[in-house]
């Protein structure tokens, strides 16, 4: 159950909504491009404002960090000739009169047929998620090799917040989709750092040192997915 509050942040009204979770242990504020939410652990007796003016200055920051972002974000048009990021590199899209749809060096073909069964953003969807598993499979096998790793299966998943992930439990690798728009050694970095929670669940010091000895320059790849991951959207 969520509902929607307004507070006064140093004589800024901050709309934000509150959510009981029977989960959380403490309170925490998420801050996202959907906007800033409280979540309070179920049963605890507290005012959400006050937590709000306690972190005042921190939710200022990632608001307006969001609300740039937000701006930032481009607006896809599922149009031939429009163009889509694939590892990088931006390519128009094409309808070709063949039967399969695939990814060219310079250009994204989508097959007319499957276009007319469905919808330019349906079928360019479903050709991303195709061609993420592919890429996706390849670098995480090469990975696994390198560090000794292993995996049970990639789910390729689209998820809002979270580029991907890695159950030790089940040996589930989940990768979202969007991150093949980014370049490749982004893509390297974000399968790397998942394939190094079997054997580090947290990011203790001794994963970050297991990232580094593949990835040496993993900080800068991941600010650049910090500052650029708002652009990679499919929508």
């Amino acid at each position: 159950m969520s509902t929607t509050r307004t507070a006064d942040l140093h004589g800024e009204a901050v709309t934000y909504e509150v959510r009981r979770s029977e989960k959380a242990s403490q309170t925490r504020i998420d801050a996202g491009l959907e906007g800033i939410t409280l979540v309070i652990p179920a049963g605890l007796e507290i005012d959400p404002d006050d937590i709000m003016a306690e972190k005042a200055d921190w939710v200022l920051r990632q608001r307006d960090r969001y609300a740039r972002y937000r701006e930032e974000m481009p607006e896809r048009r599922f149009e031939e000739g429009e163009c889509f990021p694939v590892l990088g590199e931006e390519r128009p899209i094409r309808i070709k009169p063949d039967a399969e749809s695939r990814v060219m060096e310079d250009e994204i073909q989508l097959s007319a047929s499957r276009v007319e069964s469905t919808s330019i953003q349906d079928e360019l969807e479903r050709l991303y998620r195709e061609t993420a598993r592919e890429h996706f499979t390849a670098r995480a096998d090469h990975f696994c090799e390198v560090m000794g790793a292993t995996y049970e299966q990639i789910q390729i998943r689209n998820q809002k917040t979270r580029w991907g992930s890695y159950s030790p439990r089940t040996g589930t690798l989940s990768l979202n989709f969007r991150l093949l728009m980014a370049p490749p050694e982004i893509v390297d970095y974000v399968i790397a750092h998942e394939l190094a929670h079997e054997e580090h669940p947290n990011h203790g010091s001794r994963f970050w040192r297991l990232v580094a000895q593949h990835v040496p320059d993993y900080q800068e790849r991941g600010e650049w997915l910090e500052k650029n991951g708002h652009r990679l959207v499919f929508e």
